[in-house]
């Protein structure tokens, strides 16, 4: 059973899902004099675990006060989407959530959190023992979670379950990202990718890419590089890729998308921090918007000059909630080349990253005569050497 909320987006819904047991989104209701009398019920997940134990169709339509009438005093769900309403404040109450409720402590349910979207309280809560829900969760979006149960049960060694996890997370990895692609040119562009793992059996990273046609007929393009390695950066990509492209989808500029992300990263994941580049190209008027959370700026090749563009302001993903992105506008014109890469590909030990970047862009001209053979000789004279993941993303315009 679920009810969709009058403010918060469904791929904002949709990550929550991914990130907590139970998601229970309510809106204030206020009587003639615009006093804050109750909160209808606008959303409750699927899967909803209830400290009454109750099923979710019995939750969903009614009011906080109706669902739980005992909820209005002390700390408890009533009190606390009153506060964070009235001052933004996101808060988290460990352990059992019944007593919230006004009813006994439920002691399979814990670790309630509340945040403020857009006018609505949103409550997260997860069953105790449940500390991988979060990854089954994001390992279902690749058909995943069985098999990975199924490991589980099978593992009767700390070693063997940290050798087979590494072997899902780069089954993972490749089925999500190839190393080797060349996307199919669609609305007047060439795009080709490479991924470069770091070497043959290191640990799996969180390099990720994106190019889709959206519905109002433009280009996403996304590069990023979730902190980490292993199972844990891997279902951090699946996870913020998926909601990007669910935000995207909703005509949000670049800038906005980065913001979202970032208030999701804060306040609906434990310690997942990262670097984003996000642009959105029109066909029609050739021009790209594009921000950064604390990713390396594109380089653009133009005939044989290679320019590496401004860095606007942006902080990386998951480090402060109020965090602002600047988007800035590319003009770019026929044969010119977009590279979007991750620090993997350019960072040397014994220079500045700036002296790295100046080093990249010289690399990268001349552009060759197809988008293809261009990023696979980038790829093949890059000169980092500092053992990380490597990811590059180009786009020709024709």
């Amino acid at each position: 059973m679920a009810v969709s909320g009058d403010h918060l987006p469904t791929s904002a819904i949709r990550l929550l899902g991914e990130l907590a047991d139970s998601v229970l989104v309510v809106s204030p209701v206020r009587d003639t004099a615009g006093r804050l009398s109750d909160f209808s019920i606008a959303h409750v997940s699927d899967g909803y675990i209830d400290p009454g134990g109750r099923a979710a169709a019995d939750i969903a339509g009614r009011t906080l006060l109706q669902a739980y009438p005992d909820c209005a005093g002390g700390n408890g769900l009533f009190a606390r989407a009153a506060r964070v309403l009235a001052d933004g404040a996101p808060q988290f109450a460990p352990g059992p959530v019944g007593s919230l409720t006004g009813g006994a402590d439920h002691a399979g349910i814990a670790d309630l959190r509340a945040a403020r979207y857009d006018g609505q309280v949103v409550f997260t809560w997860r069953g105790r023992g449940s500390d991988d829900g979060r990854l089954a969760e994001a390992l279902d979006h690749v058909r995943t979670r069985v098999a990975l149960a199924a490991a589980r049960d099978l593992l009767a060694h700390s070693e063997q379950r940290a050798a087979e996890e590494h072997e899902l997370a780069l089954r993972l990895q490749r089925a999500i990202m190839p190393t080797d692609v060349h996307l199919v040119e669609t609305a007047g562009v060439d795009i080709a990718v490479r991924c470069r793992p770091a070497m043959t059996g290191s640990l799996v990273a969180g390099d990720w890419y994106d190019a889709l046609q959206l519905p109002d007929g433009e280009l996403l393009f996304v590069v990023g590089d979730i902190a980490g390695h292993g199972i844990e950066a891997v279902t951090g990509m699946v996870a913020s890729r998926n909601a990007l492209r669910g935000l995207a989808a909703t005509g949000a500029d670049p800038h906005e998308l980065l913001t979202r992300l970032n208030y999701a990263a804060c306040l609906f994941t434990e310690g997942l921090t990262g670097t984003v580049i996000c642009g959105r190209y029109n066909p029609r008027s050739r021009m790209l918007r594009w921000a950064r959370a604390g990713h390396l700026p594109p380089v653009l090749v133009r005939g044989d000059v290679a320019e590496v563009q401004p860095m606007p302001e942006g902080m990386l993903l998951g480090m402060e909630l109020d965090a602002e992105y600047e988007q800035v506008m590319l003009q770019l014109r026929t044969g010119d080349t977009l590279l979007l890469y991750t620090d993997g590909l350019i960072e040397r030990r014994s220079a500045s990253i700036s002296d790295a970047l100046a080093e990249f862009a010289a690399a990268a001209v001349p552009a060759g005569p197809d988008v293809d053979s261009h990023v696979t000789r980038i790829l093949a004279n890059a000169a980092s050497d500092t053992g990380d993941d490597a990811c590059l993303l180009a786009v020709r315009i024709r």
